[in-house]
């Protein structure tokens, strides 16, 4: 009885260290994750607009029999607005919860609009008019920045902050502009797999459009998976 008492002593030892090896072999090999590739789809919000106004002078005779012809202010306005989006992010985490984030996106479904009106003496003619046709945009977003996982566990609010730039495909005037970016998150975490939504605001320091700063809001959700 002895013996087998001590047999059976053994074999439960033996499982719990071998239980044990497995959880620091589990908990190694969830360390080791430092790896995240994220594919997502959302929506770009963007209202940018630019107005102008030209004054056309008319010719006409001059005097008290004939008096000149007042001038016609042509006003136009040309807006951009939002679009459908996709795209890949990679993380690396560097120290702790603390990652370093790139990531390319496109935004094909931008329509650039132009109207305008007319006004005399004060008169205005037209207004709200649009043009007879549309013009498609395509804008390539990539950039790159840092992503801290306010807590750990399998639920993880993330900040975000970076820069990057934008490009426009299908307008003349369209350049390459600067982007700051700043926004949230929040992963949800199932092991190696995982969703992570973001909102993040690209601050477009000098738009082509309108030349000013304009607020372009990415709200996204994807895919995770980490290795």
């Amino acid at each position: 009885m002895r013996h087998r008492g001590n047999v059976a002593a053994g074999f439960l030892m033996g499982m719990a260290l071998l239980g044990g090896a497995r959880g620091e072999a589990t908990d190694e090999t969830a360390a080791e994750a430092k790896n995240e590739i994220v594919v997502f789809g959302g929506a770009s919000v963007l209202d940018a607009s630019r107005s102008q106004d030209t004054t056309i002078g008319m010719p006409g005779w001059t005097g008290d029999r004939w008096p000149a012809f007042p001038d016609i202010q042509v006003r136009t306005e040309t807006s951009l607005g939002g679009s459908a989006l996709f795209g890949a992010r990679y993380s690396r985490y560097v120290k702790g919860r603390l990652a370093v984030e790139a990531d390319l996106a496109v935004a094909p479904m931008h329509d650039l609009e132009a109207g305008g009106e007319l006004c005399l003496e004060g008169s205005c003619f037209g207004r709200g008019m649009r043009g007879p046709r549309t013009r498609n945009l395509t804008a390539w977003h990539y950039g790159a920045g840092l992503a801290y996982d306010i807590t750990g566990g399998d639920v993880r609010p993330v900040v975000i902050f970076g820069a990057g730039g934008v490009s426009y495909d299908g307008a003349r005037e369209a350049s390459t502009d600067f982007v700051l970016r700043f926004g949230a998150g929040l992963k949800v975490l199932f092991g190696r797999v995982g969703g992570r939504v973001d909102v993040v605001d690209h601050l477009v320091t000098g738009h082509f459009l309108s030349g000013d700063a304009e607020h372009d809001l990415h709200a996204t959700a994807g895919f995770l998976v980490r290795f």
